[in-house]
Parts: structure tokens; C-alpha cells; sequence
């Protein structure tokens, strides 16, 4: 009986022990459950404080409505505090730097290729600022630019990356035309090879390009391509010619464009009106020598009729077709009329196009144009607000017309005049109205775009590859003569094909990490080097 008492009064002991045991266990997971709890949600947060560290304080920025994260004011990113706090303030400190360095080294060969300056010259630039802010930025210090490197940045970075931008764009335009031109840099024969494409923001043209052929055998199978070159002393030819150079005119408006000179002329033989210089001295002329009058406003009536002819000889064979196609044109008084539109239609025959839709498309773009028309701000105001909200980076495109951004290097002689049109408010660029239209209510009107991107892709003139000889010439001058072709066909590109201003092109440069890595990396000297190992 006492071994049966002693045995449950043992096994009760043990009860109570295991029990305690177990009370204890989970009275300490419970109580410790929310201490552990708590300490993880303090983990990560952003600290206040961290803005009065003088390392940090430039550069540091809270995000208010998110605590686990920060942003660099430098270089415009946000990051995250959360599982490494303040050392993930260090990371991102020391990475920012290289980026800011990066970033100005690509920013410093963007801005002396827009303006044609030598690398030796850079080179000076770069050790200028070292030498001027040594003292107060870390960054400036670190700056290496010499002319190797420049010259990679250029080859291998910038001039490939504006290159598949514009091939990128393309490739979603669908409808493309290729134009070249050719000339001589010594005994060299020089092609640049250029596009031109509808895009969202309307007609864009770029350098794909740029090659050297002593054969000339491009030449000899393209000889005879493009003939038409209005040349006469007379200012209405001159007007003519120079709106047909502008980089921005397009087929569309090539109808209006050679129909009103022609008016003109025919006009100015009606009224015998050669000037008022002439007329004045007609009449002091015809005091001494009647005769002599008489046979200089023969002279001056066959030779406008020789110019008329000449550019009928040209004009007339296509007068059809630039007239259908002139429907397109916004200051063309049958602008959106469905019986003109269905001419260009049946001329042009793209395949896929389903009328019926069409014809719905077309009602919604001419319901769309009506309304615009009726608001109180202009049609030309709300196309400039639209391409202004595309171009982030270079806002001035909007008002300039994608002509040439400011800091390209133009001929200021023929500037005012081929920008006169544009002075006046009402102005309405046809292929910007287009993609205005079209980017209202988009994927609405596939058939429309194909019809719109089909026309807006054909050149009406040969100016824009024609103009790569002058950017040509001011780059690759006598100061200059140890470029090779590659260096001049990546400079070209580069300030053919980015349209950011200089000012701008550091904010943008610091938002593509690709650029920024092979910057900093030696992945840019790679090209190079294959070459010179063969």
C-alpha cells in the first residue's frame, strides 16, 4: 500500500512538473511572440535623422507616403531602406557617384559632338573642371574623359543607342522610305543612307547610315533618282524652294506648294509685274530708249514661261498623284472629304484594308477634327501641348517643329525663311494633325493608320540627306582631319538622331542604367579592340 501511495504521489509530481513545464513554454512564446513582432516592423524604416548627416543631406530624400523606401535627388531613383537601412544609404551613395560620373562623362561627349568640338579640346574641358571644383565635389575629381574614351562613348554608346531607337520606332511604323545623296571628302565618294517614317508625334526622319564607296557603284545604279532643283533669282522660286527643303514638308503638302508658285508666276506674266525696282527704273529707261524696255519684259515674260515649263515638265506626270494625296493636307479645301479620301485609297491599294471599317474610322476622325475646331483654345496649340507631353526632355521640339533643336548648329541665313509659315498661331502641320487624331482614341483605327503612316512615309525631296553634308562638313573640318569614317558616322547619327538638348540630356542620361553601365564599364572599348586585333 505505501509503494501504491509513494509511486502516485511520485507520478502526480511529475504531472504537476510537466504541466508547469508546459505553462511556462507557452507563457514564454506568447510573451516573446510580439516583442519579435514589433522589433521586425521597426526594422527598415526611414529615419529622419539621417537627413542632418552631412554625407547624406545633398542628395537624401524621404518618401512620405512609404517609409520602408528613399530617393536620390541626383540621380532620380528610389531605393529601399528596408532590410539593410542606413547601409543601404552607403550603397547607394557610392553607386550614385559612379553614375553621376557616368553621367556627366556621357553628358560632356553628347555636348561636344552637338556643337563639333575636337576631343583634344574636351579632353582640356574635362581637366578644367577637375582643376576648378577639386575642392568641393568628390565627383568633379573623378572625372576621365581624355580622347579614347570620348571617342568610344560616341562609337559604342550614344551613336548605337539613338540608331536603335530610330529602328525600334520604325519597326512599329510599318511604312518606311529609305533616300541617299552622295558627295566627295577628298577622293572618298560618301553615302548617307536616311529614313523617313510616321510616328506618334507625326513624320520623323534619322541617319541610319553613313558609308564610304570609291567605287561609286551606288552611283551608277542610282544616278538619276532625284533631278528636281528650282533655281532662279526670282523670290517667289526661292520661297517655293526653300519650303520644299524644309526637313518637316512632306508629299502631302507638295500639291499646294508647287500649284501656288505656279499660280503665282502665271499671275505676275498676266500683270507684267517683274518688281517695283524694275518698274522704276522701266520708267526712267524709257525716256532714253523705249525700244530697250520693250525688249527686256519680253526677256523677263519668256524666261518666267521657261521657268513655268520647266517645272511642268516635272510636276505634271505626278500632278495626279500629289493632288489625291493632297486630301491629307490641312489647308487643302478638300480636307477630309470621303470622295477625295477614297481616291487616295484606290491609288495607294494596301492590302488588308476593310472599307466598311474604314469608312467608320473616318467618321470618327472627322466627328473628333469638328469638335476640336469648336473649342476655345486652336487646333495649333493643342498639337503643340500633345507632342510637348511626348517629348519630355526636349519641350522646344513642340514649337520648333522638329526642324532642328537648339542646340544643333544650322544655317541661320535660311532659318527665318524656312520658319516664316510657323510664325502664325493658326499654322497647322498636317502629319503632326494626323498623329494627333490618330492618338485620341488609339488601336481604334487600324485601317486609317495604315493609309496615314503609308503616305506620311514618302519624302517629297531629297533635302534631308542633303543635309547631312553640311553637319558632315562642320564636324569633319581641316581642324579636324584625323577622323575616321566610323567617328564621323557615329557623330552624324548622334546629331541627327537625338533630338534632347544639352541642357536636358543629363537628367535623361541618368534615367537609362544600360547607357550609365557601359559608360563606366570597359565594354565600350570592345569594338575597337577587334578591330585592331585584326
Amino acid at each position: 500500500m505505501d509503494d501504491e501511495s509513494d509511486d502516485s504521489i511520485i507520478t502526480m509530481s511529475m504531472i504537476e512538473k510537466e504541466q508547469k513545464t508546459m505553462s511556462l513554454t507557452i507563457t514564454t512564446e506568447t510573451a516573446t511572440t510580439p516583442v519579435s513582432r514589433k522589433l521586425k516592423k521597426k526594422k527598415g524604416i526611414f529615419k529622419k535623422d539621417w537627413l542632418n548627416i552631412k554625407e547624406y543631406s545633398p542628395w537624401l530624400q524621404e518618401i512620405k507616403n512609404d517609409s520602408t523606401r528613399a530617393r536620390c535627388k541626383a540621380c532620380l531613383r528610389t531605393f529601399s531602406v528596408h532590410y539593410d537601412g542606413k547601409t543601404a544609404l552607403k550603397k547607394t551613395h557610392e553607386q550614385c557617384e559612379i553614375q553621376k560620373i557616368s553621367a556627366i562623362e556621357g553628358t560632356f561627349v553628347y555636348h561636344g559632338v552637338k556643337h563639333g568640338h575636337s576631343y583634344t579640346s574636351q579632353q582640356c574641358t574635362i581637366n578644367l573642371v577637375k582643376t576648378l571644383f577639386e575642392s568641393s565635389s568628390t565627383v568633379a575629381k573623378s572625372l576621365s574623359c581624355a580622347k579614347t574614351k570620348s571617342r568610344a562613348i560616341a562609337c559604342n554608346v550614344l551613336a548605337p543607342y539613338f540608331k536603335r531607337k530610330i529602328l525600334d520606332e520604325v519597326l512599329e511604323a510599318r511604312f518606311y522610305s529609305i533616300s541617299f545623296d552622295a558627295s566627295n571628302k577628298g577622293n572618298t565618294k560618301i553615302y548617307p543612307f536616311v529614313i523617313q517614317y510616321f510616328s506618334d508625334i507625326g513624320v520623323k526622319k534619322g541617319l541610319i547610315d553613313f558609308i564610304e564607296d570609291s567605287r561609286e557603284t551606288a552611283l551608277d545604279i542610282f544616278n538619276n533618282i532625284i533631278k528636281v532643283n528650282l533655281k532662279s533669282v526670282l523670290d517667289n522660286i526661292q520661297q517655293a524652294e526653300f519650303k520644299l527643303q524644309r526637313t518637316w514638308t512632306t508629299a502631302v503638302d507638295l500639291y499646294r506648294i508647287i500649284t501656288n508658285l505656279i499660280k503665282k508666276l502665271e499671275q505676275r506674266l498676266q500683270n507684267k509685274y517683274f518688281g517695283n525696282e524694275v518698274h522704276l527704273i522701266f520708267n526712267r529707261l524709257k525716256e532714253v530708249d523705249k525700244n530697250r524696255v520693250e525688249e527686256l519684259q519680253e526677256s523677263f515674260e519668256l524666261f518666267i514661261k521657261t521657268v513655268v515649263e520647266y517645272i511642268n515638265s516635272y510636276f505634271n506626270p505626278e500632278k495626279e498623284f500629289y493632288e489625291i494625296l493632297s486630301v491629307l493636307d490641312s489647308q487643302s479645301i478638300h480636307f477630309l472629304e470621303w470622295d477625295y479620301f477614297m481616291n487616295r485609297v484606290n491609288l495607294i491599294k494596301i492590302d488588308g484594308i476593310n472599307i466598311d471599317e474604314l469608312y467608320n474610322e473616318y467618321c470618327e476622325i472627322k466627328f473628333i477634327y469638328d469638335h476640336m475646331k469648336n473649342k476655345n483654345v486652336t487646333i495649333n496649340e493643342q498639337i503643340k501641348s500633345n507632342i510637348s507631353s511626348k517629348n519630355v526632355y526636349n519641350s522646344e521640339s513642340a514649337t520648333n517643329n522638329n526642324y532642328e533643336i537648339l542646340c544643333d548648329i544650322i544655317d541661320n541665313e535660311k532659318d527665318d525663311i524656312l520658319n516664316k509659315d510657323q510664325d502664325s498661331k493658326g499654322y497647322i502641320q498636317s502629319d503632326q494633325l494626323w498623329s494627333y487624331l490618330l492618338n485620341i482614341k488609339p488601336n481604334t483605327t487600324p485601317n486609317l493608320k495604315l493609309i496615314i503612316s503609308y503616305v506620311f512615309s514618302i519624302p517629297c525631296s531629297n533635302a534631308f540627306a542633303e543635309s547631312i553634308f553640311s553637319h558632315m562638313n562642320h564636324l569633319w573640318s581641316d581642324y579636324r582631319n584625323r577622323m575616321d569614317m566610323e567617328l564621323v558616322a557615329a557623330e552624324l547619327q548622334i546629331r541627327k538622331n537625338a533630338n534632347i538638348s544639352c541642357k536636358d540630356f543629363y537628367k535623361f542620361i541618368l534615367s537609362q542604367e544600360d547607357l550609365l553601365k557601359k559608360i563606366a564599364s570597359n565594354e565600350k572599348f570592345g569594338k575597337k579592340k577587334r578591330i585592331l586585333d585584326k
